[in-house]
């Protein structure tokens, strides 16, 4: 075919004018059944979410600061190392970089003077190579004080040393390794340990809750109870072994109803927030930090929400855990969609199978009723597996012939055309197949 024919043929094709965990006691809710859609728009497709951003050019002085581990440990799940801040700071990033060997780094945390942790999204899950260039973070857009720095890092195959690079507009950070953060071991639970704190708790509740309200011995009971509380906490939180995701479920379903169930104004009700907040804290860090004993796929994520979101909804209004379990259920919903880009980028999809399942999610995202549960999910979803097949396609497109070519545009003008596709999508899949700079490769 000619190439003055060709452009023929493709200037009359009309592009469009339109713009596993284990199962907690209770089961969990299956997702509600679709409502029928009625005749109205299609719901605009929202823009795909953009790449990670560098730090523009700063308007303020930028200082750095250094921080260096030699020998990384080439144990299976990594170790934990911590690098403290002489004097605490705000920073703007983190860059961590490869001084020898190559390295997974697992999870990165951010430690305030307060002692709470912020997770550095974009230094978790990630390889550092030693001929490759620093890997970044993303800019902070807080000020807070950040008192130290832990890394879950493995040395894959032969010796490793890190370099954490830590940025701050105030003044150099000084950075040092610090003590020792107990070993992670996949190889032991807390659950029986845990198990045994829970004997003295419920005893201090049970005479508490016998005890006249305000009297000498509620008062003593409940100073027991913190006691016990603090130190079950503690113990959950220990950086040296783990509790199965199973058990932390468990644990945070029975922590909700004694928090309901308890005197409303005694010691034992605030003990009982402080512990289903604080094992909840235990398996948020969990998802954070993708533990290789704890890993939380995304259908895993949608399950545990769909329990707690069950839990809720069989809640009477009043009742003291309603909010504590609206917080949980929505935040694991919303982690969701970034543990599945996560998925998709890993599993080398065809422009096929990203399609179809870009295309599942959208149908499930445009029949959900609004406010359904898991409507943004859906819709976060299509938009970054949408996304993988976009740049599936760009590179499929090259090893196409024209007659390919055609009849895909002939199926995807027709989906531009109807109310089942997100337009956006079709129309970036018209244009990359419709560039006229591959067909004239092709004429060549």
């Amino acid at each position: 075919m000619s190439l003055q024919l060709f452009s023929k043929v493709l200037v009359a094709v009309t592009i469009g004018t339109s713009g596993a965990y284990a199962a907690a006691p209770a089961k969990p809710a299956p997702p509600a059944k679709p409502a029928p859609p009625e005749a109205k728009p299609t719901p605009p497709m929202p823009n795909p979410p953009a790449p990670p951003s560098q730090p523009a050019p700063p308007n303020q002085n930028q200082f750095e600061g250094i921080g260096r581990i030699d020998q990384v440990t080439r144990d299976s799940g990594g170790a934990i190392y911590r690098l403290d801040l002489s004097k605490a700071l705000p920073l703007v990033r983190l860059e961590a970089k490869s001084k020898m060997g190559r390295m997974k780094v697992y999870s990165t945390n951010l430690v305030t003077d307060k002692n709470e942790r912020i997770p550095v999204r974009q230094l978790g899950g990630v390889y550092v190579e030693e001929a490759g260039q620093p890997v970044s973070s993303e800019v902070f857009n807080f000020q807070t004080n950040i008192a130290a720095i832990e890394i879950l890092t493995e040395a894959m195959g032969g010796e490793g040393a890190l370099e954490i690079k830590a940025i701050s507009t105030k003044e150099a950070p000084k950075l040092a390794l610090g003590t020792a953060v107990p070993e992670f071991s996949c190889k032991k639970t807390l659950d029986p340990v845990l198990k045994d704190k829970l004997d003295p708790i419920q005893l201090w509740v049970s005479r508490a809750e016998s005890s006249a309200p305000g009297s000498v011995q509620e008062k003593f009971a409940g100073n027991q109870l913190k006691d016990q509380v603090s130190d079950f906490i503690s113990t959950i939180r220990s950086g040296g072994s783990y509790t199965t995701s199973a058990y932390l479920l468990t644990l945070i379903n029975f922590f909700g109803d004694q928090y309901n169930a308890v005197r409303a104004g005694g010691v034992s009700e605030p003990a009982y927030k402080d512990l289903l907040n604080g094992t909840f804290d235990v398996l948020i860090l969990s998802i954070q930090n993708e533990m290789p004993c704890r890993r939380f796929p995304s259908d895993a994520l949608i399950k545990i929400a769909l329990d707690l979101n069950k839990k809720y909804q069989g809640l009477p209004e009043g009742a003291r855990a309603k909010a504590a379990y609206s917080n949980m259920m929505n935040k694991i919903r919303d982690y969701a969609p970034n543990q599945y880009r996560k998925e998709v980028a890993a599993a080398n999809f065809t422009f096929r199978q990203a399609d179809t399942e870009g295309t599942n999610f959208y149908k499930l995202y445009i029949t959900a009723p609004e406010g359904a549960f898991l409507k943004t999910v859906h819709r976060d979803m299509s938009a970054h597996v949408y996304m993988i097949a976009e740049q599936a396609l760009q590179r499929e497109v090259k090893l196409m012939d024209i007659e390919q070519r055609y009849q895909l545009i002939v199926e995807y003008q027709a989906k531009f055309n109807s109310n089942e596709f997100p337009q956006a999508v079709a129309q970036r899949y018209l244009n990359i197949l419709s560039d006229s700079s591959y067909i004239l490769r092709l004429l060549r």
